[in-house]
């Protein structure tokens, strides 16, 4: 007779077990070889900083050219090629890589697992990341790009954007995995951190949508091959899509999940509802979803004008989540919290820029105003939240703080720079600038705008040398040593080392009844207290 045995609590027996990572062998093989999630999103955001380096140097010297009418550094056909290039790296090799390596990191920590589902396809994503990208800067140099002169050029700029496509969807697709299914014993989807919440989001819809961009991809490759012209059929408009309103705040979801988790944490005040965060980050997504709107002709249709108009309500609605949870705890001035707060602010003035754009009458597609919409939105907003995110988990990534000042300094110059960067351009946009116009009207405001703009670029590309300095000083281990939790934070990876061993737990995980673990072991130390967590 087979005695069955009841499964002890807590226990789920259809929880994946993925592969424990063994300890790589140091330096360059190590890096070849491993399949440790934590190394592998290290590699991930290190890499991310170094094409936001030159991607923002190319936005710098977009600015300069923009200062007066005609053209004084670049010629026609590379100035086109460097604004295409320009937005292809902050969003396809930075904001987008940056946060799935943030991704790939803190996922597994924060839902209690051992490590990452379907590990060796996260570093396949990376190294295919990182070869695609390379191989995106030598199909420019080979004179391609959708303005290019090289029909070969051009094959190999398509392919390049297509092995990025399949790599970012290989990542998430190890992302929401693990996100889904190794959660930790009475963790439920309610109970999910923000962060990895915004990544089931913010990921899962742009793991739709990519599909739908690598459609495009081969179907202009295909024309491109067999002799038809690219740039005749706006090519750039069907790439660009992606980035654009709406499917921008789709790219903004995790700058959300990142605030959330970090004022709260500095304020020391938890949200009044883990569920209000929940539902700010899944209505953001939802409206933000935009693979149908790549043509103008949809530009007018109702739906796109709601989208537009009502995404203004969960960026207004994230404001006032942060700000009554800094009301009820008090300000510190830190850099994660400065930085944190000051995307939240540009995610609102991307937000409200982008409902203004698509009230009808105003024509205001296709003028810099769109420009001004997307760089309030990922540049203000996202990067800001990026770096956020640098100062709030080095610790957990390097075992070391980032340097108070040095992010003070980061928050500064880009909040400031993106203040100067964007809201020129709202003024040109109303008065009919298009985007890479570059005949100005040099007696009037337009030039003077212009130079106020390029302006803001450069002091967000010294905020960019800042932040990737300390960055990399960090990932050389230079910098005070950290505890496993200095901030008293509230969520799982805060339960073990800094930087966490291999394995990233020693021992059992903490049990989950809340949304904030850690915070409710703190508060039953001390004794019994209601806790304002909604469980």
């Amino acid at each position: 007779m087979t005695e069955t045995r009841p499964e002890p609590p807590g226990t789920d027996s259809a929880a994946v077990v993925p592969p424990v990572a063994p300890p790589p062998p140091a330096g360059l093989a190590g890096w070849l070889t491993t399949y440790d999630h934590k190394v592998i999103g290290r590699l991930f955001v290190v890499t991310s900083l170094l094409f936001l380096v030159v991607g923002g140097g190319a936005g710098a010297v977009l600015g300069v050219e923009r200062i007066d009418s005609g053209l004084q550094v670049l010629g026609e056909g590379t100035f086109a090629q460097v604004y295409t290039l320009h937005g292809e790296v902050a969003v396809l090799l930075f904001l987008v890589p940056f946060f799935l390596g943030l991704a790939t990191y803190l996922v597994p920590l924060q839902v209690g697992a051992a490590g990452i589902a379907f590990p060796r396809g996260s570093a396949t994503a990376y190294w295919a990341y990182l070869v695609s990208g390379l191989t995106l800067f030598g199909a420019y140099a080979a004179d391609g790009g959708v303005d290019g002169g090289s029909a070969v050029g051009t094959d190999l700029y398509l392919l390049s954007l297509a092995m990025l496509a399949l790599a970012t969807s290989l990542a998430l697709v190890s992302i929401l995995t693990t996100a889904v299914a190794l959660r930790a014993p009475g963790m439920s989807m309610v109970r999910t951190p923000l962060f990895t919440w915004s990544m089931v989001v913010g990921g899962g819809l742009t793991l739709l949508a990519t599909p739908v961009l690598l459609g495009r991809l081969i179907e202009l490759y295909i024309l491109n091959h067999f002799g038809g012209d690219v740039a005749a059929v706006g090519a750039f408009g069907q790439i660009a899509w992606f980035w654009s309103l709406p499917q921008v705040y789709v790219l903004a979801v995790p700058a959300m999940g990142v605030a959330l988790e970090i004022v709260p944490v500095l304020s020391r005040a938890r949200l009044r509802r883990h569920v209000s965060g929940i539902a700010v980050i899944g209505f953001s997504g939802i409206l933000g979803f935009g693979a149908w709107a790549q043509v103008e002709s949809t530009f007018n249709d109702t739906l796109y004008v709601l989208a537009g108009l009502v995404a203004v309500l969960p960026a207004l609605a994230l404001l006032g989540l942060l700000g009554d949870s800094v009301r009820r705890g008090g300000f510190a001035r830190k850099a994660p919290l400065l930085l944190a707060l000051g995307a939240a602010v540009h995610l609102f003035l991307g937000a409200l820029a982008g409902g203004i754009s698509v009230i009808p009458g105003l024509e205001l597609g296709g003028t810099v105003w769109a420009a001004a919409q997307v760089h309030y939105t990922l540049y203000g907003g996202a990067t800001l939240a990026a770096f956020a995110a640098l100062w709030y988990w080095s610790p957990k990534l390097w075992g070391v703080h980032l340097s108070d000042g040095a992010g003070t300094a980061v928050f500064l110059l880009t909040f400031w720079g993106a203040v100067l960067l964007a809201a020129p351009d709202l003024l040109n946009g109303l008065s009919d600038q298009t985007l890479m116009a570059t005949d100005l009207d040099e007696e009037g405001l337009a030039t003077i705008l212009n130079g106020a703009s390029a302006a803001g670029g450069a002091l967000g590309v010294l905020g960019v040398l800042v932040a990737v300095t300390a960055t990399l000083g960090a990932a050389a281990g230079r910098g005070t040593r950290a505890l496993a939790d200095p901030w008293e934070a509230n969520t799982l990876e805060w339960a073990t080392t800094s930087p966490p061993p291999p394995h990233n737990f020693d021992g059992t995980v903490l049990a989950v009844t809340s949304a904030a673990p850690l915070a409710d072991e703190r508060e039953h130390a001390r004794g019994p207290a209601p806790s304002q967590e909604t469980r």
